[in-house]
């Protein structure tokens, strides 16, 4: 524009000078000039910079689309739930990072012209199309152990469908454990898991629903049965093999009794069985032959065969009960007085009464023992010479003016488990004594009988180790006696805490060998130094040829072992002397002396004991 004005004058001004200029002429010039030269280029100007502006703001329209893309992307990509985005023929447009890891797994295959269909397949039988369902559960093509969970949300400005999915594998494999154990529950109220028989709660059930069915015509009798010496098939053929003998057992019991019988497994090895009858079994004597006969003699266990023993306990339906409550109950009290020589016994009121005086008996040994009601009596022990050289120290109890015998209630306290008890009570009044003759230079060994459970009790035990350790001339003045007629003398634990007690320097004597659980065997577990014979050997002395052999081989036994013997139960001079002459060191028994109290012997600062030969 600035260019062209210079030369527009320069011609204006020559051609005024050369002639009069129309004006009209002049002006349309200028107008032409004005327009070409400032106008035109002016309006493209114009139009060069709103293009220029037009530009920019669709740049920047284009910038904020890619931005909301780019967010619109991210956010599809983590919105945490593998989401999907399809037509409505099902065909695949569009899955985040999560969806393609849950369908296709690590190897990312690609989903372009891939539908829905390829990938899921519903659970339940669904029409076609099943991704316009609002939820439908489906199972992965590739993998149908993976449960998913398939939402669908309906896109209605563009007719698409997104769909979320939630992988349920572990929440299904939840629920079917959750019913697993539903139905482990069910079974574990109602049956057995290792025979499958019914357990305690559904036997008597069973039992209760035949009874009410078939009241006023049905007779029969309930029995438990006892596996005898379990605990020693356990501890020598193991736990499994044990089981397997319990499940051979259940096998042919079921295999045995009638369809009509029902049997049930009480706990551990106690099975009980309910029989119809017919009149001919309602005979004592017919109905322990059909029992006898049903119980298998022998059980095959990795193909040998082992020999099965039996306790039973039975009761009558109506006679002894008319419930399955009532009559497991008298079973349980029959089973209680079976024996070595009875398998098999039957309720009776009499049992009954004894249980319950047996409870109150032990209500009284109970309140007895904390108040230290039980005393220790003393019998003699002498050489062959009649000297007293030891005593053994016996429990007594008197009970309302009466003695109890010492058999019955140390069973009882057994049962209990007072046994501990009882004898801390009696050795802590031994060792006082014991510590007044120390004193008193009175040297005479008194021995103390344990029957094995004190001996697991951990106090007792530990009690005995203080005593020897604080009073070292202890271990010379009590001897321990074990009585083996206990099972648990077979303990490991009794045999280790003995020979702990040995090594602290108790003398130990095996009381009643050879009866009970006393066996050779026990003569290499347990470190006796003294071995007593039991007056059941002894009592038909010197008649009996046979007992005589026995008790001299015994003698020449412990002698050749380095042990010292004692006989007891000796009521006759021929005894004594036949004893004496076959090497026995120490004799015992009532042709010498009877027990009498401790008292006795202590009375008077101990007047009695000092007598004795044995004081220095």
């Amino acid at each position: 524009m600035a260019f062209n004005l210079l030369p527009f004058c320069l011609v204006a001004i020559k051609s005024n000078d050369i002639e009069q200029v129309d004006a009209t002429s002049f002006y349309f010039q200028l107008l032409t000039f004005v327009t070409l030269n400032i106008g035109l280029p002016l309006a493209v100007s114009r139009i060069i910079q709103m293009l220029e502006n037009n530009v920019s703001h669709m740049r920047l329209l284009n910038k904020k689309l890619n931005d909301n893309y780019a967010m619109y992307e991210e956010f599809f990509e983590n919105t945490g739930t593998p989401t999907l985005l399809c037509d409505q023929k099902g065909k695949i447009l569009k899955a985040n990072q999560l969806a393609r890891e849950l369908l296709t797994g690590p190897k990312q295959h690609d989903f372009v012209d891939s539908s829905i269909i390829d990938w899921l397949t519903p659970v339940s039988d669904s029409k076609n199309a099943f991704w316009k369902s609002n939820l439908v559960e489906c199972t992965l093509k590739q993998d149908s152990a993976v449960h998913i969970e398939m939402r669908r949300v309906t896109l209605t400005q563009h007719g698409h469908y997104a769909l979320h999915l939630q992988n349920n594998t572990q929440l299904y494999a939840i629920q079917q454990e959750l019913e697993n154990t539903q139905q482990t529950n069910s079974r574990l109220a109602h049956f057995d898991l290792l025979t499958l028989l019914p357990n305690h709660r559904h036997f008597c059930r069973q039992i209760n629903q035949r009874i009410a069915e078939q009241d006023k015509h049905l007779t029969g009798a309930m029995f438990i049965i006892r596996i005898s010496q379990f605990k020693l098939l356990n501890k020598q053929y193991g736990k499994d093999n044990a089981n397997k003998v319990i499940l051979n057992f259940a096998k042919t019991l079921q295999n045995k009794l009638s369809d009509q019988a029902i049997i049930g497994r009480l706990r551990g090895v106690k099975f009980a069985c309910f029989v119809p009858l017919g009149q001919a079994y309602l005979i004592q004597k017919n109905l322990s032959t059909l029992i006898r006969s049903v119980l298998p003699n022998q059980i095959m266990i990795n193909g040998s065969r082992l020999n099965m023993d039996y306790q039973v306990g039975i009761a009558y339906y109506h006679t002894d009960g008319k419930n399955a409550e009532e009559l497991l109950e008298h079973c349980e009290m029959a089973l209680e007085y079976s024996n070595s020589t009875e398998r098999l016994s039957y309720y009776n009121h009499s049992l009954e009464n004894k249980l319950i005086e047996e409870h109150k008996l032990g209500l009284k040994l109970s309140a007895a023992i904390k108040n230290k009601d039980i005393k220790i009596w003393l019998q003699p022990q002498v050489s062959p010479n009649g000297q007293i050289c030891s005593f053994e120290a016996l429990a007594r109890w008197q009970n309302n003016g009466k003695f109890i015998p010492p058999t019955t209630f140390i069973k009882i306290a057994e049962k209990l488990g007072l046994l501990p008890l009882l004898a801390e009570n009696l050795v802590r009044e031994l060792v006082a004594t014991l510590s007044e003759w120390h004193k008193e230079h009175i040297y005479t060994p008194i021995a103390f009988n344990l029957a094995g459970q004190e001996l697991m009790n951990d106090t007792f035990f530990a009690l005995l180790m203080t005593l020897v350790s604080d009073n070292p001339w202890l271990a010379d003045m009590m001897e321990l006696e074990i009585t083996e007629t206990s099972s648990v003398m077979t303990h490991p634990l009794i045999h280790k805490r003995l020979r702990s007690l040995s090594q602290y320097g108790y003398s130990i004597a095996i009381d009643d060998f050879g009866t009970g659980q006393a066996s050779l065997g026990q003569l290499v577990d347990i470190p006796a130094n003294i071995l007593k014979i039991d007056r059941r050997f002894v009592t038909p002395l010197p008649g009996d040829q046979r007992h005589v052999d026995i008790v001299k081989s015994t003698i020449k036994l412990a002698e050749s072992l380095g042990m010292k013997v004692i006989a007891e139960g000796i009521e006759t001079k021929e005894q004594a002397t036949l004893l004496a002459a076959l090497g026995c060191n120490t004799l015992q028994g009532y042709y010498f002396a009877k027990p009498s109290p401790l008292s006795d012997w202590t009375a008077q600062d101990n007047a009695k004991a000092k007598e004795l030969r044995m004081v220095y």
